[in-house]
């Protein structure tokens, strides 16, 4: 039972340093990307509802590629929250938006993890 526990620690442990190289590496256009941290025993609505009037405050960018792109990362910011009923007990991080690619192409992005912490 031990070996288990301790095996599934270092697949979260893995998985954090994957995703933490990987957004190491993300770059994106100006405000193209957002950056999601909620603690634990946040409520998804709560969030939810940030995101829609932040929405409506993104409505108003006169820049329309700017606009675009930031209402393009809350709607999948919005999209995402849909997958989790609640944050877990040791909270929540979604990184979504558009990154550019090596090769300078853009591309729909996304990472989401409810982070492993040794208590």
């Amino acid at each position: 039972m031990a070996d288990g526990h301790e095996s599934d620690k270092n697949i979260e442990i893995w998985k954090i340093k994957k995703l933490i190289k990987a957004l190491e590496s993300a770059r994106g256009n100006g405000t193209s990307m957002i950056s999601l941290i909620m603690p634990p025993r946040d409520q998804i609505s709560r969030v939810t509802k940030m995101l829609g009037d932040e929405f409506g405050t993104a409505s108003n960018i006169k820049s329309r590629v700017n606009r675009q792109s930031v209402l393009g990362a809350i709607t999948s910011a919005q999209q995402r929250l849909k997958l989790y009923c609640k944050v877990s007990p040791n909270g929540l991080v979604l990184y979504t938006g558009t990154i550019v690619t090596e090769d300078g192409k853009e591309k729909k992005s996304w990472m989401g993890m409810a982070p492993f912490l040794a208590h």
